[in-house]
């Protein structure tokens, strides 16, 4: 796929493509190889401990939900700093200064991710009208050229920040955003779609 590794057209996922996963990613040529380390959350469980001395419940117990539940809104937020600051260790490993949480490039990155799961699509375009959706927004912030990166699985959230930005480097267009020398500022937004996690990283430069 061709891609501007500075504008557009941004790289994106065709959706005829399989759905991308930690074990399809290929190693990455160059530059050297990056294994993204993140300290998994323990996330709470329930037990289900069993007492033969114990009376039958007099009600059957409730059933178990057949897909992950959402993880709190901490938990979340969380998530989209460990996505940033993998993407800034692999920046300093190719000799790039760190990109700056910017708050309002993130409020853009969550709503674009919102807007996939709410309209059921995954694009960096609008479904309906094929206008680029993030860009006009984080250049009315001041910027003048922004990125963006996109992806989506099933992964748990305690191993998804990791899998996500191993696939973005594993792939030259999304590689090329993240070591983008004209970029200076991200933005980050995790949002659940039903089956697993969508991502948005956003990118702004001067």
């Amino acid at each position: 796929m061709n891609a501007s590794p500075t504008d557009e057209p941004l790289p994106f996922r065709d959706l005829s493509s399989p759905t991308p996963s930690a074990t399809a990613i290929p190693p990455s040529p160059t530059p050297a190889p990056f294994t993204a380390t993140l300290q998994p959350t323990t996330l709470p469980t329930r037990a289900l401990i069993s007492n033969l001395q114990s009376p039958v419940p007099s009600q059957p117990p409730a059933p178990q939900p057949t897909a992950a539940a959402v993880q709190p809104v901490d938990d979340v937020a969380s998530a989209e700093q460990v996505v940033i600051d993998l993407t800034n260790s692999y920046r300093a490993q190719n000799g790039l200064p760190p990109l700056a949480r910017d708050e309002a490039i993130m409020h853009i990155a969550r709503s674009r991710s919102a807007d996939m799961v709410a309209r059921d699509y995954f694009d960096h375009t609008d479904p309906l009208t094929g206008a680029l959706l993030a860009k006009p927004q984080v250049l009315a912030l001041g910027y003048g050229r922004s990125g963006e990166n996109i992806y989506w699985s099933g992964a748990g959230l305690a191993n998804f920040p990791a899998q996500s930005v191993n696939w973005f480097i594993a792939d030259p267009p999304h590689r090329a955003n993240i070591l983008n020398s004209g970029y200076t500022a991200i933005g980050v937004g995790i949002v659940w779609n039903g089956l697993g996690w969508t991502l948005t990283q956003n990118f702004g430069g001067p």
